[in-house]
């Protein structure tokens, strides 16, 4: 018999940073960094934590995907998330670092990398990263699938969160 329910609401919302410290000639184009996701809310199963210790988002992955255009080859760039708080349902809170994510990379040139990840309100993680390729046939994409850690200590309710996606080049 359950003793309590858990049902859990991680909005994801997106967020591009571009910054761009190479001279430019005065006819190149700018730098162009973007993020896309194919979800943008998330929601985890109401399972028991005994037989769930770890429940895994419902739906599909969130498919990621980068591109960058007008950046040197040997120029850096990074995805990285940030959670804007803890998750919360009236006074009740979850730690948003009880909220992972595993990357499977779906298209990258050489260098360039996705990794899987634990969900951070103070410090950005890495999601991505490379270096710039004027030739790449198609955009960086991944795969992300979220998963929390279960169990009996939440409180019953409606969690929810945002977590920014940004994307930079020095």
């Amino acid at each position: 018999m359950k003793l309590s329910t858990l049902t859990t609401l991680v909005a994801l919302t997106l967020t591009v940073l571009l910054v761009s410290g190479t001279e430019q000639a005065a006819a190149a184009p700018p730098p162009t960094l973007t993020v896309s996701l194919s979800i943008t809310n998330i929601t985890f199963p109401d399972q028991d934590p005994d037989f769930f210790p770890v429940s895994q988002q419902t739906g599909l992955p969130v498919q990621i995907t980068l591109t960058t255009k007008n950046i040197g080859t040997a120029t850096p760039y990074s995805c990285s998330v940030l959670a804007r708080g803890d998750l919360t349902s009236g006074l009740a809170i979850i730690p948003v670092s009880n909220i992972g994510w595993t990357a499977v990379t779906l298209a990258a040139d050489a260098g360039e990398s996705f990794y899987s990840g634990t969900l951070s309100k103070t410090t950005a993680v890495v999601v991505a990263q490379g270096s710039g390729n004027e030739n790449r046939p198609s955009p960086l994409q991944a795969d992300l699938t979220f998963f929390i850690q279960n169990l009996w200590s939440y409180a019953t309710g409606n969690y929810s969160q945002t977590i920014d996606f940004t994307i930079t080049s020095p």
